[in-house]
């Protein structure tokens, strides 16, 4: 397992860079490009595949990469490689690309729903195929949760709102196929819930900013619960790279919040480093 002393460290001070307080992100990619092995870099990208989906459909609608189109980031296409990918094909996934070729001659694997959900139900089933699968270990975790936290709060959203959620939820494993199907108070779910239990009461009489920080917590729960004792590991890296894109989202939502975000992440940083010094020490 890769270990990497130096960037966990040096995140502390990288931290305290004037473009960091302001977009944290791009300065934390810019750093760990430089220090992550070329496998490892190419896994944090995987991370944020699912921006990739949104990006990718919303220049197929378009039909161009213009200004006007919105292009989430983090994502694993920068994109001047996504318009060279719907350009040639063959530099993409394999998912992508037949989705691509599918979606120009108007055929649909899943006509019954968006074509934003089809090309996340055709991701979900692709990097699970296989022995071995093309996104494993944290990276695929990490993706499987987000659908899973995703098809939640869409159901939940859902039955606050007294719709039927069936057709929104993207089922592509047993836990999102009990979210559609049930009616149950935590849809039959219970224990398999792990840290989205938290979410099941909160969307009645709720905020929307209570419910971002919600959805926030129990990401980096689930993050702090994957990387576990491994303080220093690859994962640990992708971990910090998905609570900085988070810190980066909440400072464009609210600057506020954003900055408590961004104060609980180092003082969490900080804490890990002295244990392990600590432990080193001993």
């Amino acid at each position: 397992m890769a270990q990497y002393y130096f960037l966990v460290s040096s995140l502390v001070e990288l931290s305290l860079d004037e473009g960091f307080q302001k977009h944290p992100y791009p300065v934390f990619k810019d750093f760990v490009r430089e220090e992550l092995s070329g496998v490892d870099y190419t896994d944090l990208r995987k991370c944020f595949l699912l921006n990739d989906v949104s990006n990718f459909t919303a220049v197929l609608k378009s039909d161009s990469a213009e200004e006007s189109v919105v292009f989430l980031e983090p994502a694993y296409y920068e994109k001047e490689t996504l318009v060279e990918g719907l350009i040639d094909t063959e530099t993409l996934f394999p998912f992508l690309a037949d989705f691509i070729w599918d979606y120009r001659a108007e055929r649909r694997l899943y006509p019954g729903i968006s074509a934003e959900n089809e090309l996340l139900l055709r991701m979900m089933e692709y990097i699970s195929a296989g022995d071995e699968p093309a996104v494993s270990g944290f990276p695929g975790q990490y993706l499987e949760f987000e659908m899973h936290l995703r098809n939640l709060t869409t159901a939940l959203f859902s039955r606050a709102a007294g719709d039927s959620w069936t057709e929104k939820i993207i089922p592509f494993d047993f836990f999102s196929q009990r979210i559609a199907e049930s009616q149950a108070a935590d849809f039959g779910l219970g224990g398999d819930l792990g840290v989205l239990s938290d979410l099941i009461d909160l969307h009645d009489g709720s905020t929307p900013l209570e419910i971002e920080k919600a959805i926030t917590a129990a990401r980096w729960n689930w993050l702090d619960e994957a990387v576990g004792y491994n303080l220093f590991s690859r994962e640990a890296v992708f971990a910090y790279a998905v609570k900085i894109a988070d810190v980066e989202r909440w400072l464009t939502l609210t600057p506020e919040e954003g900055r408590v975000k961004l104060d609980e992440l180092l003082e969490q940083l900080h804490q890990n480093i002295k244990k392990i010094t600590r432990e080193e020490n001993s």
